[in-house]
């Protein structure tokens, strides 16, 4: 039985939240990509894409310094990443106990992995610069270093359990096989993003993971659930 807060609407306007937060965490990646090539960051090849990217979108580049350009995005992409958390607890909300034991497993770990990656990114998005540095440079602030790994143990989390929901997903059925799938290739989505056109997480590495919310998010917003949870569940 459903608790009050996932009523028809609430599950409606959990849907909307997650199609908004998809939609912005797709948005500002390529931003959040470029904004911190523009720092000096440079550990993996600038991107091609760049080039044409940064200058074609002119104004939205230049409001302010590369320091203040990522805490505007980055407090944006923090407003995603709640975003899309209420779209996933709504999602697995529905499910209720026809989800197997390895997919809630996966589920409070992917979840437990979220609620690191928020608070760290944010903090880490909003403190790196100080001290006057333009550039993230590893020892010289305690308290953006250490969000920063709160942040990327929370993406370890993420990765293993969208890969153990999706895995306990298609051999149990308890969510339609296209979402069963989109859980497992977030890991893979992610290293192969990382390491070519968007390296930067959790912008970069959750691109997949933002796609598929906006599908999760239209099937709860319409109140098309067997869009997401398999007919034979």
């Amino acid at each position: 039985m459903r608790t009050p807060i996932w009523s028809d609407r609430g599950i409606r306007y959990a849907g909307l939240a997650a199609i908004i937060g998809g939609a912005l965490g797709i948005l500002l990646a390529p931003f959040m990509v470029t904004v911190k090539y523009m720092t000096g960051w440079s550990v993996i090849p600038e991107p091609a894409w760049i080039r044409v990217f940064q200058p074609a979108l002119g104004s939205l580049f230049t409001f302010a310094s590369p320091a203040g350009l990522w805490v505007a995005y980055g407090r944006l992409y923090t407003v995603a990443l709640v975003l899309m958390l209420v779209g996933l607890l709504a999602m697995f909300a529905q499910l209720g106990t026809r989800r197997s034991r390895t997919g809630a497993l996966g589920y409070w770990v992917l979840l437990a992995g979220l609620c690191l990656v928020i608070p760290g990114d944010a903090i880490h998005t909003a403190t790196w610069h100080q001290n006057g540095l333009t550039t993230p440079t590893p020892g010289t602030n305690v308290v953006a270093n250490t969000a920063y790994a709160t942040h990327m143990m929370g993406m370890n989390f993420v990765m293993v359990g969208s890969m153990v929901v999706g895995i306990a997903a298609l051999r149990t059925k308890f969510l339609a096989r296209w979402l069963g799938w989109a859980f497992v290739l977030i890991f893979p989505s992610a290293v192969l993003a990382s390491v070519t056109l968007l390296p930067m997480t959790p912008s970069g590495a959750l691109w997949l993971f933002s796609l598929m919310m906006i599908a999760v998010g239209y099937s709860m917003a319409a109140h098309k659930s067997w869009h997401v949870v398999a007919a034979s569940s």
